[in-house]
């Protein structure tokens, strides 16, 4: 099944169409028809009407062009089903909107600073000096260079 929806994909394209027509794969195809199921036939049946298509290649692009938008609808739908009915409330004593957004998100930026500060006393650097990685407890000991 594989091989014939392949077949059927690349036999789209027209160049790769006409060369397969001057090959004889119409003749080809129709000895599998011979000797294969049901299920075979009828798929080899689809990929001889795709060989004697002139369909052209805007035709299918604008069919894929076409799913796409569809396809884009059908999130839109699927995302607005999904948030309605979804009112979360807050419980009693936590925080929520726009006090929540002033007292935690002021609170780190008024305090960048501080944060800062306390975290340059940990580790003293001079602009002089180029940075250096971390050096890992376990390094040490296998004698990997630094």
């Amino acid at each position: 099944p594989y091989v014939n929806g392949a077949l059927y994909s690349i036999l789209s394209i027209p160049s790769i169409r006409e060369e397969a027509r001057a090959m004889g794969m119409e003749d080809i195809l129709r000895c599998f028809i011979k000797e294969g199921n049901a299920e075979m036939i009828r798929q080899i049946e689809f990929i001889i009407k795709q060989l004697n298509s002139d369909l052209l290649d805007g035709i299918l692009e604008s069919d894929d062009e076409d799913e796409d938008e569809d396809d884009e609808e059908d999130h839109d739908i699927m995302e607005a089903d999904l948030d309605k009915d979804e009112l979360i409330q807050p419980q009693l004593g936590e925080l929520s909107g726009e006090k929540l957004l002033t007292t935690e998100y002021l609170g780190i930026m008024t305090n960048t600073g501080k944060a800062r500060q306390k975290g340059l006393t940990s580790v003293q650097w001079s602009g002089n000096e180029p940075l250096r990685r971390p050096v890992t407890p376990g390094g040490h000991r296998t004698g990997c260079p630094v």
